[in-house]
């Protein structure tokens, strides 16, 4: 796969944040109502992403074990575990691009989970005002925040 196709399916999965942040000021009412429904889709989705990248393997390597073991680490100690996990998530991205069905079905699980995540975040905004000022502001902390994942994913596949 060459540079700039992975790059366009990093960035394609960050759109879910952008997408997630827009769709959270088109209905905010609904945020606080959904709250735990995100929490358990976040869940699933994370789930599923796990689940599809260790059916997806050929063998299971001690790469591959030990990023689960991360995984699992940061969802039980971490509350905020979405912040980090978004952006793990284009270590799986990297480790899959080879293989074009697992690419498709992990990168548009990444995707909604970007979704999840910016409603959450928007979420988290309203009830501690941790980011304050106008939405373009809040736009641009948001995207600040997340793009460590095409940060990571970049560094990965230049180095990987």
């Amino acid at each position: 796969m060459e540079f700039w196709q992975y790059l366009l399916i990093l960035l394609v999965c960050f759109l879910g944040i952008i997408s997630g942040f827009f769709i959270s000021l088109i209905a905010p009412e609904e945020l606080r109502k959904g709250k735990t429904y995100f929490e358990w889709l976040a869940r699933i989705i994370v789930f599923l992403i796990v689940l599809f990248f260790i059916l997806m393997q050929e063998r299971l390597t001690v790469f591959v074990a030990v990023f689960m073991i991360i995984i699992i680490a940061i969802i039980i100690i971490s509350k905020a575990y979405l912040d980090y996990l978004y952006s793990l998530s284009s270590i799986i991205i990297f480790t899959i691009s080879n293989n074009q069905k697992s690419l498709i079905i992990e990168s548009s699980l990444v995707f909604i989970l970007g979704i999840i995540t910016a409603s959450l975040f928007m979420i988290r905004f309203e009830k501690n005002e941790v980011v304050q000022g106008p939405k373009l502001r809040i736009f641009f902390q948001l995207t600040a925040r997340y793009i460590l994942f095409v940060v990571i994913g970049v560094l990965f596949f230049v180095f990987g």
